[in-house]
């Protein structure tokens, strides 16, 4: 038996036969004991400890799922009880494997890389959750499986990802074994088209840990586990994984992506970096003036549009953290207006994620959280970095990343047709079908003029308005657009639900007469209602110039309280109330005439939000339906002090952020 020191893979053996008794009687209760005082809270029942890969570059070619080495054979060897039980299970008839599901394609899913965990979000995903109950059906008896753990026990695990299982099966129990060594098979076995670890790779199995011993799927093999080949004592049984199965998935197993789940077996491979993304932002000067465009797509990673036509994921590193990097380099578009521009209107969207992750622009910060499986909207106002790029990365597993341009922010220059000073209003509501009695009927297109603050120079180049829409008796989308326009996947839509109302903050560009185009691609009648936050006048001297800044969460301030205002106001539900409360940004606001937030609010029950400064606007800023989420840029003209209120009804969970200011 190998001394402690030799448990850690280093030191040799001891000089006396008793002392080394005593040494490893030593450790081994020492070890129970941590395992014991270090179990999680509820969510799991044991203390396992993490393994964390080992990488060599030799590594990764030879082997296959026959498990053991010649270590592994003198160690079973020699022990009598060991072989009676392996005797044992070899005589129980196995189980049958995991039924497969209809049309599983001829191609697998590559073997996973190793991606450590990084983040904290225990939650069950989804493919872990369909893995345990495959294992449930399976093996009737086999119902103990664990798979969140809270963040603050133990050190590095998957399991704080919702990503790992421990499926509670003892390799002592004859009965057992042979159930863990029927599903392992299963597993790791060659299917019949040649593929190796098949129902490995179609699940996104990582690693699993078993009996002494850690298969990789970065190695493709078995090697022992934590040196325990030279710890057969019953102290070590959980640390050693023989009284349960560990199972840790990639990212796109544990959002149930794969192949076995109906996903595709050659998912898009991982963003390369083209180059490294400029540090510093683009000089904004005193400020900037808007040129607003026709929606248009700069970026999509499916297709590999804006990435030299190759298809990828934006991805994090293997370990967590920020990966490599996307650049689109703006400055350089055809339709640019060249070196003025300093920033761009965008909105980016994520698709097909599988983990929870914070989108950032390198030069800007944080964008938006990601969701598994789910699309993310975001529309807000980039800086560009000083070499006329946005670069975005993301922190955590993989996703599908979208941008559209809907404008660009430049240094003033000689006034033009195509750009304008942002002018802010309170939402001044320019169009309601409910008072001119006309609701858009189904297919119907209609022009709408939304000039606020034309002057003799002309209407205005294009505005930031509100959209909301109500009174359908079915689902559909609202596409808005510039007369003249094409519609493209970039051109601006508002969904609408049954029996729900909705307002959304958009950009649009104005044709020549300060109007835009509604369509209805639905079947059924709605109203639609219209407002203005901002116009992009061509007068400059009636507009302020935008200065963008490193995006600053609005927060309560501590002088100020918040005031329950009852009853609730119209449209709350019954028994929520409405609080109103003053917020401080901390981001310099000296001389600024408003705010421009980047605003998202998630409706769990519907209601409303409305940010002010001055006098409360008769229109909230978003309309919120229940279990669904809202993005937008918000304008709010600011008083003296440059506090922000906001008042919110319903059941509306609301975060907020300053990312530009107007002066």
């Amino acid at each position: 038996m190998r001394s402690p020191a030799a448990l850690r893979g280093r030191g040799s053996r001891t000089a006396s036969g008793s002392r080394r008794t005593l040494v490893v009687a030593i450790t081994a209760a020492l070890v129970a004991g941590f395992l014991l005082i270090a179990q999680p809270a509820a969510s799991s029942p044991i203390g396992e400890a993490d393994h964390v890969p080992e990488f060599s570059e030799t590594e990764g070619a030879s082997g296959g799922p026959t498990r053991g080495d010649a270590g592994r054979a003198a160690e079973a060897k020699a022990n009598d009880k060991k072989g009676k039980k392996d005797k044992e299970a070899k005589e129980l008839p196995l189980p049958p494997p995991p039924a497969l599901p209809a049309g599983l394609p001829k191609e697998v899913d590559p073997l996973p890389t190793y991606q450590g965990q990084y983040i904290c979000d225990p939650v069950t995903k989804p493919g872990t959750d369909r893995v345990a109950d495959l294992i449930r059906a399976t093996y009737a008896d086999s119902s103990s499986i664990w798979v969140p753990r809270d963040c603050n026990v133990g050190g590095r695990s998957e399991h704080k990802e919702g990503r790992a299982l421990d499926w509670m099966i003892n390799s002592k129990i004859p009965k057992q074994n042979a159930q863990a060594e029927s599903f392992l098979q299963w597993l790791l076995a060659t299917d019949e088209n040649g593929n190796e670890f098949a129902m490995a790779r179609r699940l996104g199995v990582m690693y699993i840990g078993w009996g002494d011993e850690i298969w990789e799927s970065y190695t493709r093999r078995w090697t022992e586990l934590k040196g325990c080949y030279s710890t057969p004592q019953s102290g070590y049984d959980t640390y050693c994984h023989r009284d349960h199965i560990h199972i840790s998935f990639s990212w796109d197993g544990a959002a149930g992506q794969t192949s076995f789940w109906g996903g595709d077996p050659t998912p898009a491979p991982f963003c390369s970096a083209s180059r490294t993304p400029a540090t510093g932002e683009a000089d904004a000067g005193a400020g900037l003036d808007f040129v607003p465009v026709a929606a248009r797509r700069i970026l999509d990673t499916r297709s590999g549009q804006g990435n030299g036509g190759q298809p990828c994921r934006l991805a994090a590193q293997s370990s967590g953290g920020a990966g490599a990097p996307l650049i689109i380099d703006v400055g350089a578009r055809k339709d640019s207006p060249g070196p003025r521009t300093k920033a761009v209107a965008v909105r980016v969207s994520t698709i097909g994620s599988n983990s929870p992750a914070t989108l950032r622009s390198a030069a800007n910060g944080v964008l938006a959280d990601v969701t598994v499986n789910g699309r993310r909207d975001l529309v807000t106002i980039l800086p560009l970095a000083k070499d006329g790029t946005i670069a975005l990365t993301t922190d955590s597993g993989a996703t599908h990343v979208i941008v559209d341009l809907l404008g660009y922010f430049v240094t003033p220059g000689e006034p033009t047709a195509t750009e304008g000073r942002l002018l802010p209003y309170a939402n001044l509501v320019v169009y309601d079908t409910r008072v001119i009695n006309e609701p858009l009927g189904p297919g119907e297109k209609r022009v709408v003029d939304v000039a606020v603050g034309a002057t003799t120079d002309g209407p205005p180049a294009g505005a930031l308005l509100t959209v909301g829409v109500s009174g359908a008796d079915q689902g559909g989308r609202l596409i808005v657009r510039r007369t003249g326009d094409k519609v493209t996947p970039a051109t601006t839509s508002v969904g609408y639900r049954r029996n729900s109302t909705a307002s959304v903050p958009i950009i649009s560009a104005l044709d020549a007469e300060g109007r835009i185009l509604l369509v209805n691609n639905g079947k059924s009648s709605v109203d639609v209602s219209i407002t203005v936050q901002a116009s992009a006048v061509r007068t400059q001297q009636l507009g302020a110039l935008l200065v963008p800044v490193k995006p600053v969460e609005v927060r309560r301030a501590r002088s100020l309280l918040t005031r329950l205002i009852p009853p609730p106001t119209a449209g709350a539900s019954a028994g929520v109330t409405a609080d109103t409360l003053a917020m401080r940004s901390t981001a310099s606001a000296s001389g600024a005439t408003a705010a421009v937030l980047r605003v998202s609010a998630t409706g769990t029950k519907g209601g409303e939000v409305t940010f002010y400064s001055l006098a409360k606007s008769d229109r909230p800023s978003l309309i919120v339906p229940r279990r669904s989420k809202v993005d937008g840029l918000i304008v709010v003209p600011l008083d003296s002090q440059g506090t922000l209120r906001r008042e919110v009804v319903g059941g509306v969970e609301v975060t907020a952020h300053v990312v530009a200011y107007l002066r």
